[in-house]
């Protein structure tokens, strides 16, 4: 029997629902179309959230040259199960939980558990995450936010409120950044208003907070369990844009978030877990933070957006779990926004036969080196099949035995691939 177990917890099919947040507040499932657009490439950029032996959930089959190249790196993916499909034994793993990843659930031999979807979609407010704010670090804090159900009362209070670096207004579900607007001080313009319009159309409310200067962005992941116990404690620093949307995550060897912020956040998430399980939450749990320039120097806001779900960065971290003791970077970025090379692309004479032999051709010793396990590695594919297309995004990941060697890698990529 124990055997058993064993066996059925090695074994996990993980599914990216990217539009988790959408489907919650009760829009259609984008995944459940034929629509061509970045939700269906977004599993991609989870490969690595598993171990070998776990599957991932794909609606667009991996390029075979990627997987061939990730052969060759010594960097075995999970096995991949075309949508529709599933592999009925396994432990389904949904990256969060709305009525279509439930749906999904029930094909399994075995269901796994889950919070009701009502107390899932509070758990995921970011009414919710200010409430909790308040409640654990006290009503009157310079970096809190504001709630607003009408758009007039927003504007009422941005003309009468002035901040330096304006405000951030976030729709009350929404993921990375999504549905995040940056607003000036003052009467909202023409076409910012109009965004504001559609915010709260989709959202129903939204929440207004100062922008603060940004010295450090943090995110922590964790599982609340029984009685509110939190489990499997794990940070990283963030990249993130001006706008507060993800880009990608740094992790220490530690797996912890930078010193001195990691203690005084793994102490807020233990009595946010005990917050969620009154409430009744349980499972997976994802906590942005940052540290931001106060009048009285560095100072840390612990709870900024609680994502009820599993991470963003679980990919990253389920590589770092393969690289132990690297510093490691993974990002993701517009293909446009890079000289990436094509299929039959000339360097220096040379005619390579795929992307990714001209992309190691281009980075030269700062190629990731399957012995070393340092370097530049292509974590999802840099081409679409006949070579020409490119994805929306491609993921990175920079891996070096310290900071110094994982600036140089940037340092690399940027040269050789960045345009001018």
């Amino acid at each position: 029997m124990a055997n058993n177990i064993l066996n059925h917890m090695a074994s996990r099919e993980f599914f990216l629902n990217a539009d988790f947040d959408a489907v919650l507040r009760g829009g259609p499932s984008l995944l459940d179309t034929t629509d061509a657009t970045y939700l269906h490439e977004m599993a991609w950029h989870y490969l690595f959230a598993g171990t070998p032996g776990d599957s991932l959930i794909v609606h667009r089959p991996l390029p075979g040259d990627f997987l061939a190249y990730l052969s060759a790196k010594g960097m075995e993916p999970p096995r991949q199960v075309l949508h529709p499909g599933l592999t009925p034994d396994s432990t389904f793993m949904p990256f969060g939980w709305n009525a279509q990843s439930e749906s999904l659930s029930l094909r399994y031999a075995e269901p796994p558990p889950h919070p009701d979807l009502r107390i899932v979609k509070i758990a995921n407010s970011r009414a919710f995450s200010l409430e909790i704010e308040r409640d654990l670090i006290g009503e009157e804090h310079p970096e809190g936010g504001h709630l607003f159900v009408t758009l007039p009362a927003l504007e009422g209070f941005l003309a009468l409120r002035s901040e330096p670096l304006g405000w951030v207004v976030k729709g009350d579900h929404g993921h990375a950044g999504t549905a995040n607007l940056r607003v000036p001080s003052g009467p909202p313009s023409g076409e910012n208003r109009a965004r504001l319009v559609s915010l709260f159309r989709d959202h129903g409310r939204v929440v207004a907070e100062p922008w603060q200067e940004r010295l450090l962005d943090m995110s922590v992941s964790f599982r609340v369990g029984k009685l509110g116990m939190m489990s499997g404690f794990r940070g990283h620093a963030l990249l993130n844009s001006r706008d507060g949307a993800f880009l990608g995550v740094k992790i220490l060897p530690s797996h912890r978030p930078p010193e001195p912020w990691d203690e005084p956040l793994e102490a807020s998430a233990g009595e946010l877990a005990k917050v969620l399980d009154a409430l009744g939450y349980y499972g997976p749990v994802g906590v942005d933070a940052y540290v931001w320039n106060s009048p009285q120097g560095p100072k840390l806001r612990t709870i900024v957006d609680i994502n009820a779900r599993l991470s963003m960065a679980l990919p990253a971290h389920g590589l770092a779990d393969r690289l132990p003791g690297k510093t490691l970077l993974w990002m993701w970025s517009k293909p446009r926004k890079l000289n990436l090379p094509f299929v039959s692309e000339v360097s220096e004479g040379n005619v390579y036969n795929n992307p990714y032999t001209a992309f190691d051709a281009v980075l030269g010793r700062h190629a990731f080196d399957p012995v070393t396990c340092n370097g530049i590695l292509a974590v999802s594919p840099l081409a679409l099949p006949e070579g020409q297309v490119r994805p929306k995004r491609t993921g990175f990941l920079f891996s070096a035995d310290d900071e110094a060697g994982l600036g140089k890698l940037q340092a690399a990529f940027s040269r050789s691939l960045g345009r001018a």
